[in-house]
């Protein structure tokens, strides 16, 4: 039996998605709020203020993908899901970054590993950069509250054998160690995290928050990326 696709259903409903790679005139779309990226931020931000009642429109300079889309495949997967085919790197070539490039950013390929930022990262962006309001009693309530809206908990399937020999090794040592907890609901374990997921259980941003922004009347421009902003006063006007 196929596995629905939520997304292409609410666009068979009537969500506002336009693809602006096919655009045949010019498009003048009016928000009280444009979001750059369609990622965790961007996807929570705009969960957050169309609940509160604001016109949000969503821009992504990916394509849009949904799980119908989705064959577990590596050559299709990294060259239309990923910044640069998979061919992002550091600026010194040492670390390739997999990052995403389409609607759902990098939620869509990541591999579903939801740990709270630790203490001493937040910490060290206070008192290196600056950074207020993001102590880590400020941020406890909206880890809790992510966690909750992506279904975030310890994965429940036993190890691997490779996997349970660290375990193993850890206990042998003494060394403090932990399951990873993932935004996953009913997950299949097909191992193609990094693909998209074809049976909607990872939480992404793609089957949590931008339906519920769509549904509020929010809309998404897809394949088209910003590229500069004209600002009249206070407001952004293109």
């Amino acid at each position: 039996m196929p596995v629905p696709d939520p997304f292409r259903e609410g666009m068979a409903r009537g969500w506002k998605t336009y693809n602006g790679s096919q655009l045949t005139q010019d498009l003048t779309l009016e928000a009280d709020v444009a979001i750059i990226g369609s990622g965790a931020g961007g996807g929570t931000t705009a969960e957050i203020l169309s609940a509160a009642g604001y016109k949000v429109l969503l821009i992504e300079e990916g394509p849009l993908k949904t799980s119908s889309d989705f064959k577990m495949l590596e050559d299709q997967a990294y060259a239309s899901l990923y910044q640069e085919g998979i061919g992002r790197m550091s600026k010194d070539g040492a670390i390739t970054i997999l990052q995403g490039r389409a609607v759902g950013g990098t939620t869509l390929i990541n591999w579903t590993s939801s740990f709270r930022t630790p203490e001493p990262t937040l910490e060290h962006w206070a008192k290196e950069h600056n950074v207020k309001g993001h102590s880590p009693t400020d941020m406890a309530p909206w880890f809790e509250k992510m966690e909750q809206r992506l279904g975030v908990a310890p994965w429940m399937v036993p190890p691997n054998a490779n996997n349970d020999v660290i375990r193993k090794g850890c206990e042998a040592l003494n060394y403090s160690w932990h399951v990873i907890p993932r935004n996953v609901r009913g997950c299949w374990n097909l191992g193609y995290c990094g693909m998209g997921c074809p049976t909607n259980a990872k939480q992404s941003m793609m089957v949590t928050t931008i339906p519920a922004t769509l549904e509020k009347g929010g809309e998404l421009l897809y394949l088209a990326r910003a590229e500069k902003l004209t600002i009249s006063g206070d407001k952004v006007t293109g």
